[in-house]
């Protein structure tokens, strides 16, 4: 394929170099040559004079820049028909000066209650570029497979006794599936008030079947489909904005986030064998947080889709007053495409700083930004252990390749990189600092989650859940097997190709 792909720019660039005007297309594995004649070069020109002001004038990163930029002058028209559905950056930035005074009040109310002072630069920029205050009083159980996971949702759901509020970005038809739609159907016929979010990509072969069931059950379902940009409002502009968010609250007490979706495959029932991934169930005021985003997800995406039927619910239902039995400090972290800041990078990039000792982070996709990755250069410069977790085999052929390239230049500065047990696949997203804090969540340490998906984390500020979450992650380390610099040195020519390409167009996936 790539020596196909390598004798179309061949022949591209000898003929425009030449001004032969034939241009070539590739279809159903056949190229042809096809004589343009004078329009040839009034298209080239057109192509041209559009790219610089449409791509240059939108000030992204160079590397990004640059990948557009190749897409579209190799392949006119049809490049820049890829670049107006996936490269335009249609976010509505309003940065605020200073945050909320409530949010201000809420956070040097409880400030004292945070043992290390260290934190609370930590704990003001979240407050600041998630408007989130401290969240003092939890409970929380980790979950290190969806067999646990579901287990315990499944109870809970079971037990509501008000309402209960989904926000999912893969659902699908098959087993677990259709055991959770039966569950929510038989609670939603019991009286209970519930809804569901549902990103229409990750969900794209779910079926309306299924969506019709439960609406026809009563349950209020929204699909998040990519809101419409300012322009070509009659087709969809921003497919590439995903709600990836994975958070369910129950009667507003109990809340689960993390990286685990509804389907068989995150009960290790699919290709990848089993399914090695972390999610955290909270009891606590934490759940507030959770249930303020979902509220905000749900009413933006209904008057998106221009439905008029919102909240009806007695609002005061979804805070109750929470029983104060547990201790650990929690803070949320979200972010998406109409963010005023990328405040899960930013948070990231925070706790990377404030490192003494170790940083452990266990990531599926690694495409980090510059920013990120100077930081673990400097870091592990400076001596700190920086361990990362990378699956063995890929579930997404060019991320992982292009992975493979930022992996390798941290391993130069002395990280240390492990790879997952071959036969299964690990998807947790969690990084720990010095076995004191810690951020659990839907995103991906890549330029995807920072920038262009709608993401939720929280940052755990407790000794004891950190050193849980590391625990795992030394379990994690025994199915593991590091990769060293001469390893990376010595793979084949081929591979280092297909690295190459793939880390050229890694700023757009």
């Amino acid at each position: 394929m790539i020596i196909k792909y390598l004798i179309i720019l061949y022949i591209f660039l000898y003929n425009i170099y030449n001004n032969t005007n034939r241009y070539i297309f590739y279809m159903g594995g056949v190229l042809m040559l096809i004589n343009m004649g004078p329009y040839f070069s009034l298209i080239f020109f057109i192509n041209a004079i559009i790219t610089i002001i449409v791509v240059l004038l939108e000030r992204k990163r160079p590397e990004k820049t640059i990948a557009w930029l190749l897409i579209i002058v190799l392949l006119p028209p049809i490049g820049l028909i890829f670049y107006i559905f996936l490269g335009r950056n249609w976010k509505i930035h309003k940065l605020n000066k200073d945050f909320s005074p409530k949010i201000r009040e809420l956070i040097y109310k409880v400030i004292n209650k945070i043992e290390n002072p260290e934190y609370i630069p930590l704990i003001t920029l979240l407050a600041q570029n998630s408007q989130s205050p401290l969240f003092v009083y939890n409970d929380v159980t980790i979950f290190k497979n969806g067999l646990e996971k579901f287990d315990a949702l499944k109870k809970e759901i079971k037990n509501a006794k008000n309402h209960i509020h989904l926000e999912y970005y893969i659902v699908k038809n098959d087993k677990i599936g259709n055991e959770l739609k039966d569950l929510l159907i038989q609670k939603s016929l019991e009286g209970i008030k519930v809804k569901f979010i549902i990103d229409r990509v990750g969900s794209i072969k779910l079926g309306k079947n299924y969506i019709n069931d439960m609406v026809n059950a009563g349950i209020d379902v929204a699909q998040y489909s990519y809101f419409l940009a300012p322009l070509l409002r009659m087709i969809n502009t921003q497919i590439n904005y995903r709600n990836h968010r994975k958070i369910v609250i129950i009667d507003g007490s109990i809340g689960f986030i993390g990286g685990i979706n509804i389907g068989d495959e995150y009960l290790g029932k699919g290709r990848l064998g089993y399914w090695r991934d972390t999610h955290i169930m909270v009891k606590g005021d934490f759940v507030f947080g959770l249930q303020a985003v979902f509220i905000d997800d749900f009413c933006t995406i209904k008057k998106a889709n221009k439905d008029n039927t919102l909240l009806d619910d007695n609002f005061s239902d979804f805070f109750p007053k929470i029983e104060k039995s547990g201790k650990k400090i929690m803070q949320l972290i979200k972010s998406g495409p109409d963010s005023p800041y990328p405040a899960i990078m930013q948070g990231i990039l925070k706790m990377i700083f404030m490192a003494k000792d170790h940083i452990y982070i266990t990531t599926p996709y690694f495409v980090p930004t510059e920013s990120i990755m100077d930081s673990l250069k400097i870091a592990a410069l400076g001596g700190i252990d920086i361990r990362i977790i990378f699956p063995g085999k890929y579930d997404h052929f060019t991320v992982y390749y292009a992975s493979r390239t930022y992996l390798a230049e941290l391993i130069k500065y002395g990280v240390k990189v492990y790879f997952y047990d071959n036969k299964s696949f690990i998807h947790a997203k969690v990084m720990t600092i010095d076995g004191k804090i810690s951020t659990v969540g839907t995103a991906n340490m890549d330029i995807r989650s920072y920038e262009l998906n709608y993401e939720i984390n929280t940052v755990i500020y407790d000794d004891e859940i950190t050193e849980q979450l590391e625990d795992l992650f030394f379990e994690d380390l025994n199915n593991s097997t590091i990769i060293t610099e001469n390893e990376y040195d010595n793979i084949s020519p081929f591979t280092k190709a297909i690295e190459a390409i793939a880390r050229v167009f890694s700023s757009l996936l």
